[in-house]
């Protein structure tokens, strides 16, 4: 989820400014939300028992198989370059590029959305139009990171690093090399647990624990924006709505149904655990924005 954070927060004014680009962006998400549409409402309604995870998992990498084709036309959609020239120019980057981006990306979407159709709107079912958002969303995605792929004097790219994967270089374990980023997460998580725990007996609807959660990740999260950023745009209120609370819950869904498939029992027992994980990974992903804001604001100062 991280590569959205910074494809929104760190380069959408430059993917925003390209009006013609902008355009056949949203064709190809269109494009693939109809691709994946019609085949998918077949395998989920020809497939799908409630009762059998093994089932649900099988279908999930299904739909994230079908996803990495999407990726790979959308990105060489993005870079204005033939699949074939960029397949001999960077193969190893690509094959990276629609492992994670194409398929891991699109099954964590789809315990997202299976975790928000069941917690939230209570459906024992989910829906074909809503997993269609998974292809959409990766094609989105992966226009945007080829159209920076051919762009390099947009970004900040690392000095001692090859591209891989997203066109900058960077990695977010360069906020863990002094050890702060690691007790920073840490810190987050035993907050954001110890809260939740304080919470529990007066949260025990599905809903509002998956507010809470959104709430307690996303305050925390921009708590450490706050700290490690020098340039806070967006602003912390803003922040704090997306991605800070937005991504909170996000991440609830993801792990909360993980958890629901594991464990096959209710996983409000382990609400509290939920939440300090969000908050670990929340305020990852707030560090490394920070970090990598103040990168690219600097190099384009000098």
């Amino acid at each position: 989820m991280l590569h959205r954070l910074k494809l929104r927060l760190l380069y959408g004014p430059f993917l925003d400014a390209d009006r013609p680009a902008r355009r056949r962006k949203r064709r190809i998400i269109l494009l693939s939300g109809l691709w994946v549409y019609l085949p998918f409402l077949w395998v989920a309604y020809a497939l799908y028992r409630p009762s059998r995870p093994l089932e649900i998992l099988w279908i999930g990498g299904l739909a994230s198989a079908m996803c990495v084709p999407v990726g790979g036309y959308a990105y060489a959609s993005g870079s204005g370059r033939a699949w074939t020239d960029l397949w001999q120019e960077r193969k190893g980057e690509l094959i990276w590029f629609l492992i994670k981006i194409g398929f891991l990306y699109a099954f964590c979407l789809y315990g997202m959305i299976l975790g928000m159709v069941e917690f939230v709107f209570g459906y024992s079912a989910f829906r074909a139009a809503l997993i269609s958002f998974m292809a959409a969303a990766v094609a989105r995605d992966g226009f945007e990171i080829g159209y920076l792929a051919e762009r390099p004097e947009l970004m900040s790219t690392h000095p001692t690093t090859c591209r891989h994967i997203f066109p900058d270089g960077r990695a977010s374990q360069e906020i863990f090399r002094q050890g702060s980023g690691i007790r920073k997460c840490a810190v987050a998580g035993v907050m954001g647990g110890g809260m939740a725990a304080l919470l529990m007996p007066w949260l025990t609807e599905t809903r509002l624990q998956t507010l809470a959660t959104g709430v307690i990740a996303g305050g925390i999260a921009t708590f450490f924006y706050r700290g490690v950023s020098l340039h806070r745009n967006p602003s912390l209120w803003r922040y704090f709505l997306w991605p800070g609370m937005v991504m909170g819950c996000s991440y609830f869904f993801i792990l909360a149904y993980g958890l629901r498939m594991i464990t096959a029992q209710d996983f409000r027992w382990g609400w509290a655990l939920l939440t300090a994980c969000c908050c670990i990974w929340n305020t990852h992903d707030a560090l490394a924005i920070g970090h990598w804001k103040n990168v690219l604001f600097t190099r384009k100062a000098t």
